[in-house]
């Protein structure tokens, strides 16, 4: 019986530290800059990625916002790096979220909704 506790209580802890999603870093706040100036080659933190309020988006949320911001973008890219928190008025304050990271790929200039918010891009 003993055993077979032993047993359950490691098949428990196992189940609970797998299913635990991502923790965001609330040490790492992340800025939005409306304005950015790269060269080419270089990248930037430019806003964060949330989910509901209080928790970070999906695998799946991510893939289909970069996709959406990647189409719209004629000067570089996005990519998410790491977790963090970002400060949301529609939160009402401080949530979870992903690092939205542009990564400058051609000169030019562009004005483009990132998350709801418009970011000015000039790459050199």
């Amino acid at each position: 019986m003993v055993q077979f506790a032993k047993s359950m209580a490691a098949t428990l802890i196992c189940g609970l530290l797998v299913a635990t999603p991502a923790l965001a870093d609330s040490s790492n706040k992340i800025k939005f800059r409306d304005r950015v100036t790269l060269e080419v080659g270089q990248a930037i933190v430019v806003h964060g990625r949330r989910g509901e309020c209080g928790a970070l988006p999906t695998q799946a949320d991510l893939a289909k916002s970069k996709q959406d911001i990647d189409a719209k973008l004629s000067t570089g890219h996005i990519r998410f790096g790491k977790p963090g928190v970002r400060r949301s008025g529609g939160c009402g304050g401080w949530t979870p979220a992903y690092e939205t990271i542009f990564v400058a790929d051609r000169p030019g200039r562009e004005r483009v909704s990132i998350h709801g918010d418009e970011v000015r891009i000039t790459v050199k």
